[in-house]
């Protein structure tokens, strides 16, 4: 049995705008675990317990996985998380679990505004072509005649290095693309890019 204190602190610890969490009633006043409306694991007994994930095994020391469940005959290998972990273990759950699907970038959403949309289609090529040649998506977002293959992209679309850097820059370009400024966007583009890359390696580094 888990008290409603235990899930009042979890709740607490970990609920986010990031991470949504909620419950579900299980069997012996246990509950089942969901983040982002995602099933992540439960509270079983006044412990936490996550859905393993091989990396959150490897930030506990490759502990023995438990079976856990809505019931004796629902079980799922879980592992039990130690409450100094509760908050790094739900981040690289989620981001081994869910992640790949996360949107990034949906080109058609921010160009709405039916006047400025052509030269926004335009600024955009600029933009994914040098986010394509900075290595930061997997693939070339456009065709061989410069035009944009696809309008959405997910986390599963950035290389490691583009998870970091993609999405702090494109929040410079959309900016500056509402502004308006006097320096070319290829330019901007570079000068952001360096200070990110800066950002980016110091970020790894430590």
């Amino acid at each position: 049995m888990t008290s409603i204190d235990f899930l009042n602190k979890v709740h607490k610890s970990l609920d986010s705008q990031e991470y949504s969490l909620s419950y579900s009633p299980a069997k012996s006043k246990n509950y089942m675990l969901y983040c982002n409306g995602n099933f992540i694991g439960g509270l079983f007994d006044e412990e936490l317990c996550f859905v393993y994930a091989d990396s959150v095994s490897e930030l506990l020391g490759q502990p023995e996985p438990v079976y856990r469940g809505y019931s004796s005959t629902a079980q799922h290998r879980m592992l039990v998380i130690p409450e100094e972990h509760w908050a790094k273990a739900l981040k690289l759950l989620y981001a081994e679990k869910f992640d790949w699907s996360r949107l990034v970038y949906d080109i058609t959403y921010t160009s709405i505004g039916a006047a400025v949309v052509e030269e926004f289609y335009d600024e955009n090529v600029v933009f994914l072509r040098f986010c394509f040649e900075k290595e930061l998506l997997k693939k070339n977002p456009l065709d061989r005649q410069g035009r944009i293959l696809r309008m959405v992209y997910l986390n599963q679309d950035l290389t490691t290095a583009g998870k970091y850097l993609f999405p702090r820059l494109m929040q410079k370009f959309l900016v500056f693309t509402d502004r308006g400024g006097k320096s070319s966007l290829e330019t901007m583009l570079k000068r952001w890019y360096t200070a990110l890359e800066k950002e980016y390696l110091s970020h790894t580094a430590g």
